[in-house]
């Protein structure tokens, strides 16, 4: 229920609405429980074959001569209760306190037929005058009655669907926006720990459980509980003795929907977790399918695919097996409390008693009608309480959804921007890495890496332009990832003009640094949107400078629309070498201080490549460049001051080409495996 709480204010806007859709509710139960007194005028006419006008003159003969019986009796217990007083009999003597006993309950009684008199009197003046006389129109009336009262009720459940749907798909909406917010706003580290399989089931499968609970809530939540309580009042006015007897099931009732509950959200937790990994397997597949399709490895992603779905199947048969408990369970508890009821109110029809071993069950003898009213009541309870069960078994799975939603939206980043945070003048010094050390932070420590960084130390001066080279996974990316504060070091601290990066605003920092990285991303939308996407407030001169530096004006001049021709989903309108020279572009057009290319000519042929570094010529002067590369080309050396070389996580070698080929063999064995592999 807390996590339901949590709802509140999303809702709260919307609590008009609700109101209205509840006082439906109240309609339509009122509607349910009426139709179903209906039964006791149809039994009579079909069973007892008694015209209502007659029956009601019956009972209003049979009140008033109770009326009369309790009144006689009443008068004698009240002249031996004088006599008594006048022998000056004490207030605890047995035969004082029997008459007194009698006279309550007469008093009582005669307060039952008293109002039973009345309720017959305002039936014959106010219901009799519009009933047929003949028994078979008196029944086509009540039929039609019946007919009209089920269209009025569809009409208003129809409309409280509608008013309690309009409010949840607006707070989905919230919701949506909410956690994309909060996504938006965490920083890089916290959010890797999800993947984007476990960001994506939120907004999709957990939003829509949250949905369905919600729907549920407004509506069968209000709905059936206001039908089951509108049955319940009417019983205990029909009679409250045995309509009671049917409450002797509630514990058990109570400790059934505990366990069916805990586990039920249990279940909904575990399953929500197996979808994430669903999602997780297909966006590998659908990302990778030229390489699977080339590789003729679909086999591989489908076993994989297999294991993940089984995994979701046996826990989805678990939510299964505990969902369709509830059902016939809540079915033969909610038989066994009504039938508890009914029985004894058999007795007393079929004997006509008022008791049972001397309980007072009635205060009348019950009539057949009387009976298949209470009957048709309690009947007219279980079938709401059985919807109920479903409504539970739905709010189980929306409270597990919430919870994995609202412990994102209330997650907190791994990355926070200090309060306040000192002002960083455009870089102008140098750029330090003093003693780094960095380990990836995972959910469970079980999988805990050792560190990627280990201790290092590296001085940038302003406007040098520094290579990165060493084998795959040594950490070059990893160490470059800490200058925009993507991550935080585990030790050890990055410092820009001396001033290190914690205590300098993320905007402030982020707004000197252009990144291109190895994998582009581009956005579905024009190449100049893609452009400008760097430097959203530069102008059409500015982003059609940046696209020259970048060589990206020969793409345009060949693409049908130009500068507002899209790029595809992805960029897959493009080939690889075009894609990096747009990401070049937007990079240029942020005019960063600081630019970083994660081997940004990965993906480009001989020409993009020359392309890219013959820009970079010219825009690289007075900015500080890191350029990560496994392939060190003539072009790129004319580009570079200066190569750092990293192996296992460290820094084992720093200098310029010809130097570092004499003195560090690893770096010579790569520039010359790369030569090697191009000459070939």
């Amino acid at each position: 229920m807390e996590n339901l709480r949590r709802l509140i204010p999303f809702v709260r806007p919307y609590r008009g609405r609700l109101i209205v859709s509840i006082v439906f509710g109240l309609i339509v139960g009122a509607l349910w429980g009426g139709n179903l007194t209906a039964v006791g005028p149809v039994v009579k006419i079909l069973l007892e074959r008694k015209p209502l006008d007659q029956y009601v003159a019956e009972e209003i003969d049979k009140a008033q001569a109770e009326i009369d019986r309790r009144s006689d009796n009443l008068a004698r217990s009240e002249q031996r209760i004088r006599a008594l007083e006048s022998e000056h009999r004490p207030p605890d003597d047995a035969e004082f306190l029997n008459e007194l006993q009698i006279r309550v309950e007469n008093e009582r009684k005669l307060s039952d037929a008293s109002r039973h008199l009345l309720t017959m009197k305002q039936v014959e003046m106010s219901v009799l005058p519009w009933v047929p006389k003949d028994e078979f129109q008196a029944l086509a009336l009540i039929i039609t009655l019946l007919l009209i009262a089920n269209l009025i009720k569809g009409v208003f459940c129809f409309l409280q669907d509608v008013l309690v749907g309009s409010v949840v798909q607006r707070v989905v909406m919230e919701l949506r926006m909410k956690a994309l917010d909060k996504v938006l706003s965490l920083d890089y580290q916290s959010l890797s720990r999800d993947g984007t399989g476990g960001l994506m089931s939120r907004f999709t499968y957990d939003i829509e459980q949250i949905a369905m609970g919600m729907s549920l809530i407004g509506a069968r939540l209000v709905r059936e509980p206001l039908k089951c309580l509108t049955c319940l009042s009417l019983a205990l006015w029909l009679n409250w003795r045995l309509t009671l007897l049917s409450f002797l099931f509630i514990p058990i009732f109570g400790l059934f929907f505990h366990w069916y509950g805990q586990s039920l959200k249990r279940a909904s937790r575990r399953m929500m977790d197996s979808m994430s990994r669903i999602y997780k397997s297909l966006e590998e597949t659908m990302e990778g399918l030229k390489v699977i399709i080339a590789f003729g490895s679909s086999r591989h992603h489908l076993v994989q695919f297999r294991s993940e779905n089984d995994r979701f199947y046996h826990r989805a048969m678990r939510l299964v097996r505990v969902d369709a408990i509830a059902k016939p369970t809540t079915e033969v508890l909610g038989l066994l409390a009504m039938f508890i009821a009914v029985l004894p109110g058999a007795y007393l029809v079929l004997r006509q008693q008022t008791d049972i071993l001397g309980v007072q069950l009635a205060a009348k003898p019950l009539s057949a009608a009387e009976l298949s009213i209470l009957y048709a009541l309690l009947v007219g309870m279980l079938d709401p309480c059985r919807k109920m069960s479903n409504v539970f078994t739905r709010l189980k799975r929306c409270s597990a959804a919430l919870e994995r939603l609202f412990e994102l939206l209330g997650r907190k980043p791994d990355v926070e921007e200090i309060d306040q945070p000192r002002a960083l003048p455009r870089h102008r010094e140098s750029i330090e890495f003093r003693k780094v050390t960095f380990q990836y932070p995972v959910r469970d420590e079980a999988n805990q890496r050792g560190p990627v960084l280990k201790d290092i130390n590296l001085t940038i001066s302003a406007g040098e332009v520094v290579a990165l080279v060493g084998r795959n996974g040594c950490g070059k990316s990893t160490l470059l990832n800490l200058l925009p504060r993507l991550y935080n070091p585990t030790h050890g601290q990055v410092l820009i003009d001396g001033i290190p990066i914690r205590e300098v605003g993320f905007a402030d920092l982020r707004s000197q640094i252009g990144l291109v990285t190895q994998d582009t991303i581009l956005f579905d939308d024009s190449i100049y949107e893609n452009i400008r996407y760097g430097n959203p407030s530069a102008t059409r001169e500015q982003v059609e400078q940046a696209a020259q530096q970048a060589r990206v004006m020969e793409i345009v001049e060949h693409v049908p629309q130009g500068f507002e021709n899209g790029v595809g989903e992805r960029g897959r309108d493009l080939s690889g070498g075009q894609r990096q020279r747009i990401a070049l572009a937007r990079a240029i057009v942020r005019d960063p201080s600081i630019l970083i290319l994660d081997e940004a000519t990965s993906a480009a042929d001989a020409h993009s490549e020359a392309l890219i570094h013959e820009a970079l010529l010219s825009f690289a002067k007075g900015r500080t460049v890191f350029i990560i590369t496994h392939s060190m080309t003539p072009s790129l050396l004319k580009l570079i001051d200066r190569i750092v070389v990293m192996d296992a996580g460290r820094i084992i070698a720093s200098g310029v080409h010809e130097e570092l080929l004499h003195s560090c063999s690893l770096y010579d064995t790569l520039y010359h495996a790369k030569s090697a592999a191009r000459a070939a």
